[in-house]
């Protein structure tokens, strides 16, 4: 039997702890929250693989809980597959962003921190957890509530931080690693003796400029025009006087069944 270092959620613990933004402190990660909701749906990348995919996972499950829910960007896309679906996130401007969607009746939004979900949400079938647990330093505590929070099937979504071509370089010229969260998310769960599965789904984002100038502001690189456009050069086309910019990125899946419980 494979074993893991027994340090697994300390190394998560530091990798949340070192974030610049400290928005492990609740007050800072609410305060972010406030000023991005409105306009988060538009910062985000669509995801119709991913979509697609859970969406066949939903099939035979009666009730969905998703945990950091946010906008509803993912949810309300799924839930019409389930006829009973509860959003929730601790942040109330994120959750009034999908109030003001007009979801359907049977979805129902939940304001609480992970901490106390189980306090203010019943166990549903399907739990889904995507990109909610970056700034949780007590990872264990944190994953053991939301496999308690399903009965039947937990999905982790998260990525290693590669992310766009341009962040890929500005991480390097700053000498930052990725915070590789998935990989140690898979980690951790194999720590506690879980039975999953992996998956990996590859999305891509299209992105469309006017002109060079508007390309240069939007990646903000401290290199001259002509090596940026030189590195970023295999992902970028010429539209008129512009640029469309294209990539490829992993989204990670943890499907975790509620029997997978050591």
């Amino acid at each position: 039997m494979t074993t893991f270092p027994p340090d697994i959620f300390e190394r998560w613990r530091t990798l949340v702890l070192s974030a610049r933004s400290e928005r492990f402190r609740a007050e800072r990660d609410l305060t972010f929250w406030q000023g991005k909701a409105a306009d988060y749906d538009q910062s985000q990348p669509a995801l119709p693989n991913t979509l697609a995919w859970l969406h066949g996972q939903l099939k035979g499950s009666r009730s969905l809980l998703e945990v950091g829910a946010g906008t509803g960007r993912l949810l309300l896309s799924l839930a019409g597959a389930v006829p009973h679906v509860t959003a929730l996130d601790y942040s109330p401007d994120m959750l009034a962003q999908l109030r003001a969607k007009n979801p359907p009746e049977h979805v129902q939004t939940v304001c609480c921190a992970l901490e106390h979900a189980l306090e203010h949400a019943p166990p549903h079938d399907t739990v889904l957890a995507a990109w909610s647990l970056a700034y949780q330093p007590d990872l264990h505590a944190a994953l053991h509530t939301l496999h308690a929070l399903s009965r039947r099937d937990l999905y982790l979504l998260e990525d290693d931080g590669i992310g766009s071509p341009h962040v890929q370089l500005r991480r390097a010229l700053a000498g930052t690693p990725k915070p590789a969260r998935a990989s140690l998310l898979r980690e951790a769960v194999q720590a506690l003796g879980w039975t999953f599965a992996a998956h990996t789904i590859t999305e891509e984002r299209e992105l469309s400029f006017a002109s060079t100038t508007e390309l240069l502001a939007y990646c903000r690189l401290p290199l001259p025009e002509q090596e940026i456009l030189a590195h970023l050069q295999p992902h970028l086309t010429r539209a008129g006087n512009g640029w469309g910019y294209r990539w490829t990125f992993d989204v990670h899946v943890l499907h975790i069944g509620h029997q997978g419980k050591a």
